[in-house]
């Protein structure tokens, strides 16, 4: 018997490129408006959300991003120094909003950008 399974090859599309000179970590975030850094968005957790400069990694969904779409209108991305991700406390870096950049997108933005999120 063989089994197939239906993969959505959609779930990797979306790409996150560090084009700096230092190590950046990212996190996503579905709850814009409200902009603040939740307790357990640490992305030091995650390794996989660690970028060497000049690194390109997938962000990837199960699931469509199309499908995440129909809940939410903008998707907040945060960039994080990894140094400062390293060495400060998360709760420092949640009350004194230490990121380096944060994207709002919509859908749209992430169509016209080709799934590509470039820091800087």
């Amino acid at each position: 018997m063989i089994l197939v399974v239906n993969c959505d090859p959609d779930n990797r599309k979306m790409k996150i490129i560090n084009n700096s000179s230092s190590g950046i970590y990212y996190n996503d975030s579905y709850m814009y408006p409200d902009t603040t850094l939740r307790i357990d968005d640490n992305p030091s957790s995650l390794s996989r959300l660690l970028l060497s400069p000049g690194e390109t990694v997938s962000n990837p969904r199960r699931g469509s991003w199309e499908g995440v779409f129909e809940n939410i209108d903008t998707l907040m991305i945060f960039i994080f120094d990894e140094a400062t991700v390293k060495t400060v406390p998360w709760d420092t870096i949640r009350k004194n909003y230490m990121i380096l950049k944060r994207y709002d997108l919509s859908y749209e933005d992430l169509v016209k950008m080709e799934w590509r999120v470039v820091y800087p």
